[in-house]
């Protein structure tokens, strides 16, 4: 759909500087490979959401290696039978993001607020964020443009 919107974008999937720069995502846009969100799907975790922080990282530094070995085996086209997983590495990703929402440190502020309270830190972000304005940005890098830009009150 995104080609009927943008058909000069086609022309960038063939681009020289394109492939060689992000030959990955020209594949997964081509159908050729799976998008690393759908890989994390695959991938099955035992979490309980009783685990600590540091638990959940560990787990996720273990399952790291399970999406490194999947994400070449798919990639060389190797038959792959899978089961989509009741707790997947992407729900523990999402379990550690909502952890980190309690005590944030996703900026280099690090103020440790807990935004699922509604607590703002210095961004003035605390559990939902306002969109004041968004729009296709014609940036800099010819390579990703155009790219989404978001902005906040």
């Amino acid at each position: 759909m995104w080609y009927i919107i943008r058909p000069d974008a086609v022309s960038a999937l063939e681009d020289p500087k394109v492939l060689e720069a992000l030959p990955r995502y020209v594949d997964i846009v081509k159908n050729k490979k799976l998008a690393k969100f759908r890989i994390s799907r695959l991938i099955s975790v035992e979490i309980s959401g009783d685990e600590t922080i540091e638990e959940l990282w560990n787990i996720h530094k273990k399952s790291i290696n399970e999406y490194i070995r999947l994400e070449k085996d798919l990639d060389e086209g190797k038959p792959i039978s899978l089961e989509t997983p009741k707790f997947s590495l992407l729900h523990l990703k999402s379990t550690i993001a909502q952890r980190i929402m309690k005590s944030c440190i996703l900026c280099e502020r690090r103020c440790m607020k807990d935004r699922e309270k509604g607590e703002l830190g210095y961004c003035k972000v605390g559990r939902e964020m306002f969109v004041s304005s968004y729009f296709d940005h014609m940036g800099e890098e010819p390579e990703i443009v155009p790219s989404f830009t978001v902005y906040d009150f």
